[in-house]
């Protein structure tokens, strides 16, 4: 409980108050005490030399201190092994405001304020702190954050997966592609692509759509880009296992599929690279 002596000490720290109604002001501090008393606050305030003069608040009890505790200890030694909290006071005895989520004890989080508090001449004679508990706050962004993280995670896996390339034979990678074929799926399929290219210093790529069921103007503009993608490597790209279904639809859409060099089966693509690369006419 906020004593009569803390409140005559918040009265001082409000300084001088050129009010015309005594009672307004005594009202104000009373309710301040009951806001002190009730909610998961501290307001301390130490001397220019970092001593407490006041140490009121019902989150005192999260530190294990009660109200009053502290006084007369001085608070730059006290937290003198958690270098956040000591620097907030010291910029707040240099004259300097600020404002931090701060880890008081394990577990134990505040949104803190810090400000000077100064002399009829202007001087910083002792800083005062307003520190409202955000434990709840903070341990809820902490697991958003790790779930997030978590999402990201698997997202890359699932990429990955999406996106494998196989090194078939020498010089020669194949990347089998499955499901729907979107423009960011496409961006993964290349930047995996090149990146194998230039790793296994490929020659021939070869683009499987045998799990691809469903063709638009939209994938055939994708796939076409990839492959320039890769020619500008000096890679000759190889598209095959297109099925009767998707030859169907991109003929019935007038795709232009010319420039890509088209084979039956996955087989039939190896063996061209196969012997392309000895030298033999494919």
């Amino acid at each position: 409980m906020t004593t009569d002596t803390d409140a005559r000490a918040l009265a001082d720290l409000a300084g001088p108050v050129e009010d015309p109604i005594p009672d307004q002001r005594a009202a104000t501090l009373q309710m301040l005490s009951r806001v002190l008393d009730a909610a998961p606050v501290v307001l301390w305030a130490v001397d220019a030399e970092g001593n407490y003069t006041m140490s009121e608040g019902r989150g005192l009890e999260l530190l294990g201190f009660r109200p009053g505790e502290t006084v007369g200890l001085n608070a730059l030694e006290m937290y003198r092994e958690q270098p956040e909290i000591a620097g907030a006071l010291v910029r707040a005895l240099s004259g300097e405001e600020s404002r931090a989520v701060l880890t008081a004890a394990p577990g134990v989080h505040f949104d803190s304020v810090y400000v000077p508090l100064r002399g009829r001449e202007g001087e910083v004679n002792g800083a005062l702190s307003l520190a409202i508990d955000a434990s709840d706050r903070v341990r809820t962004e902490r697991d958003l954050r790790d779930k997030v993280e978590l999402i990201e995670r698997q997202s890359a896996t699932i990429r990955a997966l999406a996106t494998p390339i196989i090194q078939v034979w020498d010089e020669v990678l194949c990347l089998p592609v499955i499901g729907t074929v979107d423009s960011a799926r496409t961006a993964d399929m290349m930047q995996a692509l090149l990146e194998a290219i230039v790793r296994e210093q490929a020659r021939y790529a070869i683009v499987d759509l045998t799990g691809v069921e469903v063709v638009d103007t939209s994938t055939a503009d994708h796939l076409i880009q990839l492959f320039r993608a890769a020619s500008v490597l000096g890679v000759e790209g190889i598209l095959c296992g297109i099925r009767p279904a998707v030859a169907q639809t991109v003929v019935a859409l007038g795709l232009e599929l010319g420039s890509v060099r088209t084979m039956r089966s996955l087989r039939d693509a190896l063996k061209w690279c196969i012997r392309a690369g000895r030298g033999e006419q494919p």
